[in-house]
């Protein structure tokens, strides 16, 4: 999971920098998004994005922690901070700089993102967040946890899209860093445990609430756009095909690596 992570960020970044098809539907799909911006949602999305910055995501990863220890379960008490702290530093502090280069388009006018978003910082944040706590609950609550972090990941991104804050592709990029972090964390862990207590945490996964809980909140946000903007919101999407099929991606993408991990821990972690 995190050979192939890094592989992906590889990957990414050539095709998001390097590869001028691809460049040009990112800078389209993030004028897009910036056009759904309008003074109504522009402050309830930066709370949202806001809740990935540095203060906010430190308070949250603390009561993650603070799960784990009152599980007494130590070892992911550790591998939770690790993923938290590992991949904001990776990001920040390491592929940031090394990765910088201009991204000019002339789709977003004046307002061009600076050569230092790849990848998105809070998209890191908002996604290692989810994954430290689907690692550190219990097998039963794991696929609630996963529908809600998930979904807390997605909105971030989409957030930070629609305030133009990053690129598309800094979003998956960040998606990536906290799943190979939660890679070696999860190997570190399996490293470590035993036989008999990997068999011991199979356990009959109830999937039915996850999928209830994404499938409500989708509900929600189609009726919530549709009363925003009702004559204007599924015509803009169904005339900005790029825009739809962004979003279509980050929110698999979202659910994928949530959902992945999950998966990946039933029969390793209790």
């Amino acid at each position: 999971m995190a050979a192939a992570a890094a592989g992906g960020i590889a990957l990414l970044r050539w095709l998001a920098f390097d590869v001028e098809a691809v460049h040009r539907r990112d800078a389209l799909a993030l004028h897009d998004f910036m056009g759904l911006d309008r003074p109504l949602t522009h402050h309830a999305a930066n709370f949202v994005a806001d809740l990935a910055n540095p203060l906010e995501f430190g308070l949250i990863g603390a009561l993650i922690i603070a799960v784990a220890l009152l599980r007494r379960r130590p070892g992911l008490a550790l591998a939770a901070g690790a993923i938290l702290l590992g991949s904001a530093v990776t990001t920040d502090k390491v592929l940031k700089p090394a990765l910088a280069a201009p991204r000019f388009d002339g789709a977003l006018g004046w307002h061009q993102i600076d050569g230092q978003a790849f990848p998105s910082g809070h998209a890191t944040a908002s996604m290692a967040l989810a994954l430290s706590a689907v690692l550190v609950v219990g097998p039963r609550l794991r696929p609630l946890v996963v529908g809600i972090g998930a979904l807390f990941a997605i909105a971030v991104s989409y957030s930070l899209l629609s305030l133009g804050w990053h690129y598309p592709s800094d979003v998956l990029g960040g998606y990536l860093v906290a799943a190979g972090w939660t890679g070696v964390a999860v190997a570190g862990l399996s490293l470590s445990g035993s036989p008999v207590a990997a068999r011991r945490a199979i356990a009959r996964v109830d999937w039915v609430p996850a999928l209830a809980l994404l499938v409500l909140v989708a509900a929600l946000a189609v009726v919530g756009v549709a009363l925003v903007s009702p004559n204007r919101a599924f015509d803009y999407l169904r005339t900005h095909e790029v825009l739809a099929a962004t979003a279509a991606m980050i929110a698999a993408s979202g659910v994928a690596v949530a959902g992945g991990l999950a998966l990946l821990l039933r029969d390793r972690i209790d």
